[in-house]
């Protein structure tokens, strides 16, 4: 595992929160970059989905009516 420096505060003020939620620092550290990257690559895929609807024929009313047409039509099934 890569060794990391972060201030004294920094972390002094991170293991006080770890306490309060009763972590050990170092797993709660694991987590909180754990979160960072899902919300990164998720707004990458955001941004990746919006470039591609600016790039569609269809305007966001005719594709909610096409997407609620297939729902609907699966539920007769």
């Amino acid at each position: 595992m890569p060794e990391l420096k972060i201030s004294q505060g920094v972390w002094n003020d991170f293991v006080a929160i770890a306490e309060k939620r009763k972590r050990k620092p170092e797993a709660l550290a694991q987590d909180v970059l754990r979160d960072f990257i899902q919300h990164f690559t998720d707004e990458e895929l955001l941004d990746r989905s919006c470039a591609a609807a600016r790039r569609t024929a269809f305007r966001i009313e005719e594709s909610e009516d096409v997407v609620r047409h297939h729902r609907q039509s699966g539920k007769r099934k």
